[in-house]
């Protein structure tokens, strides 16, 4: 299991700082993690990636947690790893921890910090795991919000 020391820090490149595009705004903080699960036909599966977060609005310069799981398909925890991107309007304009690629065995913890660049944009996190020779990609929208 990795766990980091510090949060990570997004960093965002120039097309994001001068993005027109308004976001939807901030929202509540959900009472409990929301979960997506990558799709895969039958033949195509050798692993299972699941992402766990609080929301989709995380707050500028808060920490926001994430958590990748990577089991086999009889649910038993294996090798992996995962780079961590953003996405605006489906394009890479930032990477997670300056896209340090993580090794762990089962589960990979993140603390993210947004920073105010980020604040109202519609983004993507996009979570690419490897495992057992295939890739698979987890889609994580989010709309940064401002502290209230």
């Amino acid at each position: 299991m990795d766990m980091p020391k510090r949060p990570a820090r997004v960093a965002l490149v120039a097309a994001l700082l001068l993005a027109a595009v308004s976001g939807c705004g901030g929202g509540k903080n959900a009472a409990k993690p929301i979960t997506t699960k990558t799709t895969t036909t039958p033949d195509q599966a050798v692993f299972k990636a699941t992402l766990s977060a609080p929301n989709h609005h995380p707050v500028v310069n808060e920490k926001w947690p994430v958590t990748v799981k990577v089991t086999n398909l009889a649910d038993k925890p294996i090798s992996a790893t995962v780079q961590m991107n953003v996405l605006f309007a489906g394009a890479q304009v930032g990477q997670v921890d300056n896209g340090k690629i993580y090794h762990f065995k089962g589960r990979h913890h993140e603390i993210i910090t947004w920073p105010a660049a980020s604040v109202g944009h519609q983004l993507t996190l996009q979570f690419v795991v490897k495992a057992g020779g295939m890739t698979k990609k987890i889609l994580w929208p989010i709309v940064v919000a401002r502290k209230k």
